[in-house]
This record gives C-alpha cells, sequence and structure tokens, in this order.
C-alpha cells in the first residue's frame, strides 16, 4: 500500500513538472524566435504573425523548382506605400547564438503585371547592430549605403537612391515574370538602391541574443516565399538550398517573456499629448515623418512617458524604439 502511494505521489510532482514545462513553450507563430544554427536562419515568410485586419494575405502555388513541392508565400493586396511605411509591419523575431556578419536575402517572385520593375519589393528593417548594403559579396566591400535617416550623419556610409525611411531599406528584385521561363521567375534576390543596385545586404550582431527583421507593404502582389540570414563563413550554394528545413523556434519561452505587457500608445489619433506605456527603462524614442525625417529624439527613464507632438502639423508620423528587447514603429495619427 506504501509503495503504491508512493508511487501515486511521484506521478502526481511529474505531472506538475511536465505541466509547469509545457506551460513555458509555444507553437512557432511568429512569438518565438526562429534560432540561428551553425550560422544560418531560414525563415518560412508565412510563419510570421501577420498583422490582424491588415492586407497581408497568405497563397501557395506549386514550386517550380523542386519536383512535387509546394511553395507557400506572403503578399500585400492593398494600397502601395511608396514613399512611407504602410504601418502593418511583420516582426520576425530570431535567436543569434553565433555572432557575426549575416547576409540576408528573400526568396521571391512578381505576382502581376509584366514589368521586371514593379510589384517587385518591400520595406526591411534588420535591428541588429549594424545593417547596411554593398554591391560585392563582400562584407568589408566598400562602398555601402545604409537606410535614412541615419545615412545623412554617416560620413563613411552612403544613402540609397530612391526610397528608404525610418531605417528601412527598400529591398526589390527584378526577375522578370513574363520574358523568363518559369522556373527563373522565383530566385533569391534582394537588392536595395535604384539605378545601380547594392546586391547584398547585411545585419552584424556583436553579441548572442535575440534580434529581428521587421518587413511592411511597399508594392503589392510582391510574392514572398522565405527569407534567409547567412554569415559570411557560410555560402550563398548551402543557404540557399531549397532542401533546407526551417529554423527552429527556441524550444522555451521564459515566464518573462510571457508576463511582458505590450507597448501601448494613448490617445491614438491625437490632438497632441500622447501616453506611451509599458515601455523598458532607457528607451531611445525616435519621431519621423514619412520621408524618414527625424523631427523628435525622446530618451525616457521610465516605463511610461507623455510626449507632446503639439507642435506638429496634422498628418501621419512614426514612432521607433531601438531597444533590442522593445523594438518596434508605430503609426501616429496627428489630428
Amino acid at each position: 500500500m506504501k509503495k503504491n502511494t508512493l508511487k501515486i505521489a511521484l506521478l502526481f510532482l511529474l505531472s506538475i513538472v511536465v505541466n509547469q514545462t509545457f506551460s513555458q513553450t509555444a507553437a512557432c507563430d511568429g512569438t518565438l524566435p526562429f534560432e540561428e544554427q551553425n550560422g544560418l536562419l531560414t525563415i518560412e515568410m508565412e510563419s510570421g504573425d501577420l498583422p490582424a485586419g491588415s492586407n497581408w494575405q497568405t497563397a501557395s502555388e506549386a514550386d517550380p523548382n523542386l519536383a512535387g513541392s509546394t511553395i507557400n508565400y506572403i503578399f500585400w493586396d492593398g494600397p502601395q506605400s511608396f514613399n512611407a511605411l504602410s504601418g502593418a509591419p511583420i516582426t520576425y523575431n530570431i535567436k543569434i547564438n553565433n555572432p557575426g556578419t549575416y547576409r540576408l536575402a528573400w526568396r521571391g517572385r512578381i505576382g502581376t503585371g509584366t514589368s521586371g520593375g514593379e510589384h517587385n519589393d518591400a520595406w526591411l528593417r534588420i535591428v541588429a547592430d549594424d545593417f547596411y548594403a554593398t554591391n560585392q559579396n563582400n562584407a568589408m566591400a566598400t562602398p555601402q549605403l545604409e537606410p535614412r535617416p541615419s545615412c545623412s550623419t554617416n560620413t563613411d556610409r552612403g544613402c540609397p537612391a530612391g526610397s528608404s525611411t525610418g531605417g528601412f531599406f527598400k529591398a526589390f528584385m527584378n526577375r522578370h515574370p513574363v520574358n523568363l521561363p518559369v522556373e527563373e521567375r522565383w530566385g533569391f534576390v534582394t537588392n536595395t538602391n535604384d539605378g545601380s543596385s547594392f546586391r547584398f545586404i547585411w545585419a552584424t550582431f556583436n553579441a548572442p541574443g535575440n534580434y529581428s527583421v521587421i518587413v511592411d507593404a511597399r508594392s503589392n502582389f510582391f510574392f514572398m516565399d522565405k527569407m534567409v540570414l547567412r554569415r559570411t563563413d557560410v555560402s550563398d550554394g548551402t543557404a540557399f538550398n531549397l532542401n533546407n528545413p526551417e529554423s527552429a523556434c527556441a524550444s522555451t519561452l521564459f515566464i518573462n517573456d510571457v508576463d511582458r505587457p505590450k507597448t501601448k500608445m494613448y490617445p491614438n489619433p491625437t490632438k497632441g499629448r500622447i501616453e506611451i506605456s509599458n515601455l523598458p527603462i532607457n528607451s531611445s524614442l525616435t519621431i519621423f515623418s514619412h520621408t524618414g525625417a527625424i523631427l523628435k529624439e525622446i530618451h525616457t527613464t521610465k516605463t511610461s512617458e507623455i510626449i507632446d507632438i503639439s507642435d506638429l502639423e496634422s498628418g501621419i508620423y512614426f514612432i521607433s524604439n531601438a531597444h533590442k528587447t522593445n523594438h518596434f514603429v508605430k503609426k501616429i495619427i496627428k489630428l
């Protein structure tokens, strides 16, 4: 009898441990970070947390480059947003185990029209220690470009020709949707800089930790299948192998992450004053216009901050936070 009682007690304790362990895990739905291993990250674009109520859509078709396989992809079917962010970003949280400089490229195709220069791009930002582009497959090559507005004050870097705003590159491809054979219309092509394409986009992660890739809509009907981040010691041939599985999510979501409240802004729209709550202590907030011009920079030392934009004209503005664990870009409507 004592043995049975002891056995039941052990099973009960085991069930508590198992339940506590699994209560700290979650599905790979864009909440947990995708985990880099051996200098490589592969993320299916539809695995991101697409903003509810937005014009982001998912679809699928047969893969012309992998017999018997299906491509699942995302695209934007709303109004195009060529000079400003759409305000519907998709954030892909990533966990870097092996620091270094990584190249990003996504696999996409032009989903409508008969031009190789339309319906072919999205806004891209990598929240990292550095984010820039080169025109050679060498992270140390010069010249180098970085997005507006930081490029305007960095004498070592140029600004992209054409659009960039709020720390985002216009990232585009140029595979023709009609003139090329079907099997060549999808490809790992991610350029920036109009006229003279800078084909290589890089992000430097100085230490292991949590970072993110943010994608916002620019052109509609630009189909995006997957993105790859590969460290400089990993070849493109290895990284762009279509048989590579999607990177796994970090296995455990810590309780602190579960309980961390989301940053909120109120009121929005606003006539002047806006309160931002649930900020990390020591945040650096930037308010910028739709052209990327920095209008205000605020350093916060509290978890709640009241910002006054009554001096700004009526219109749409954006606010961003560069904090690695609480980075965001949000739209503000000034009445």
